[in-house]
């Protein structure tokens, strides 16, 4: 197994622990993104929640401007929240990356398993672009939204 390693002049091929090493950090990095998108994903649609709940709640003290104008804050901020979710799309694929990498240069392919699916419903739509299209969804039914209480 060290020929193999020092045939491809490995880094990992003179210090396992290193390659262990290696493998937990990026490991790590790969749990830290999923809890970054799950936390953001509850504090957006709490504030979405909130928002919401507030503006098309009515009432003498809620004018027509103010509820558009409320309606397009939500709208740039459902926006920046899909532009930030896809940024941690390509974070967790190079992240995944660098997991297969430490896999593959310490020769723990048979240990480590596959690490994306290779074939199957989660093959063909990664369950990671959920999130974006949850914001995506959300940012245009927002944008409907504020289209309808402007046509009105």
């Amino acid at each position: 197994m060290t020929e193999r390693f020092e045939e491809k002049g490995s880094q990992f091929a003179t210090n396992p622990a290193l390659a262990a090493a290696a493998y937990v950090q990026a490991w790590e990095n790969v749990r830290h993104i999923r809890n970054e998108r799950i936390w953001f994903t509850n504090a957006y649609s709490a504030i979405m929640a909130g928002s919401l709940a507030l503006l098309l709640r009515g009432g003498e003290s809620v004018t027509s401007r103010s509820t558009a104008a409320g309606l397009l804050i939500l709208v740039l901020f459902s926006f920046a929240s899909l532009i930030s979710s896809i940024r941690l799309v390509v974070e967790l694929r190079n992240s995944i990356a660098n997991v297969q990498r430490a896999v593959d240069e310490a020769g723990m392919g048979r240990m480590a398993g596959t690490i994306e699916p290779l074939s199957g419903f989660g093959a063909r739509l990664p369950m990671r672009w959920l999130f974006p299209i949850y914001f995506g969804l959300s940012t245009a039914a927002l944008a409907a939204l504020l289209v309808v209480h402007l046509l009105r």
